[in-house]
């Protein structure tokens, strides 16, 4: 079945609906040779049995209204009746008898078992001679010998008379237990067609829901499979392999996945490897400011020490300048000359202050500089230990 999972998966709806759409043709099958069966079994009843019974018993009553008509020739012709009424009479036999051979006709026509097949063999035998006694008793009643025509009838013509009526019975009695038996055998007909119905809708809807339940499962499993790896990769999990078995859409969700945590891995790996490689220039930086720092700070110190010593020498020559104001004359100009020692004196002491100060300035500047170089190695650590975690 390994087609099938890798089947996509508008196939695999496909099939489920084609399977479906099978399941119901076959119990439409099944119903409709049920049908089928039934309508077969009813055709018999219809076409055969009770056709049979119908006309043997329209043969039967001709029968008994032409034996009848016979006796009422006889009483007519004993009690001197008028002409019209031994027409009519005699009118009526003729169309019982055309009447009993027609539906007699009719039903020897249709299928027959042995036993009234025999039956009718036989009537076919004595129907002709029963007819002939008929003619002979209406002949002679007709002539006026109204006491041979009672002979005749009550010999010779009941007893043929018995004869057709034995073999109308025994037809009839077949008839009715074949339409007894077509009756059961549609029952049976109909509880087959309703029972073979019955299994082929349960054994269609469990083939329809083991099939139903295997697609959404081949459907739902690598989808789930997908859905968990995605969680997993989006908790920063990255270090489980992610292998897809099947091609189907599902299945090319999980390479895409795979394909997704490789590329995730690689990019984590160069973002490490970068960190490792700024976290070393940030060190470097720091040690070079630091370093730089120091010398500054050397720096500084010894322009104060020249800015005192400055200080000293000119207080040193104020002072000798004081002293020379008491001389001479000729001194005052040497006091000049020493005035003007000190005014260079002071613009070089404040010179070396500017130049301090701003050394004070820049090596703020710097330790500021080295501060965040030591924050950017921290952020540097983190990134380091959210990559080794994965």
């Amino acid at each position: 079945m390994k087609w099938f999972y890798n089947a996509k998966l508008s196939a695999k709806l496909f099939m489920a609906f084609a399977l479906c759409a099978l399941f119901t043709l076959g119990v439409g099958v099944i119903g409709s040779r049920g049908i089928s069966a039934l309508s077969v079994s009813l055709d018999n009843v219809f076409t055969n049995s009770l056709l049979s019974v119908t006309k043997t018993g329209e043969v039967k009553a001709s029968v008994i209204a032409q034996n009848r008509d016979l006796y009422r020739l006889l009483a007519a012709m004993a009690g001197n009746a008028p002409q019209s009424v031994k027409d009519d009479i005699l009118a009526s036999m003729t169309v019982n008898r055309t009447q009993a051979e027609k539906s007699y006709a009719t039903y020897r026509a249709t299928p027959l078992d042995d036993d009234e097949r025999a039956a009718g063999d036989q009537m076919d035998r004595d129907w002709p001679g029963y007819q002939a006694l008929i003619e002979q008793a209406k002949g002679v009643a007709l002539s006026g010998d109204i006491a041979g025509a009672r002979a005749i009838i009550d010999g010779d013509v009941r007893s043929g008379y018995l004869k057709v009526m034995d073999q109308l019975s025994t037809i009839v009695n077949s008839n009715n237990r074949q339409a007894g038996e077509a009756a059961v055998a549609s029952d049976q007909t109909q509880d087959a067609a309703q029972r073979n119905l019955y299994i082929g809708i349960g054994l269609s809807f469990f083939a329809a829901f083991v099939m139903g339940l295997f697609i959404s499962r081949a459907i739902s499993t690598p989808i789930n499979t997908a859905v968990t790896n995605a969680r997993r990769i989006a908790s920063g999990d990255l270090t489980l392999p992610i292998v897809s078995q099947y091609h189907d859409e599902a299945g090319m969700m999980l390479v895409a996945l795979s394909d997704m945590q490789d590329n995730l891995k690689s990019t984590i790996g160069q973002i490490s490897s970068a960190a490792d490689q700024l976290a070393s220039a940030a060190e470097e930086l720091n040690a070079v400011t630091e370093e730089s720092s120091r010398g500054l700070i050397r720096q500084n110190d010894e322009i104060q020490q020249a800015a005192t010593a400055v200080n000293e020498m000119t207080a040193a020559v104020e002072e000798v300048a004081r002293n020379a104001m008491s001389t001479s004359e000729a001194s005052r100009q040497t006091s000049t000359d020493a005035a003007a020692g000190r005014d260079q004196a002071r613009d070089a002491v404040n010179a070396i202050n500017t130049v301090s100060a701003e050394i004070s300035s820049s090596t703020t500047m710097v330790e500021e500089l080295a501060g965040r170089v030591r924050e950017i190695g921290q952020v540097l650590d983190v990134i380091r230990g959210i990559a080794e975690q994965t």
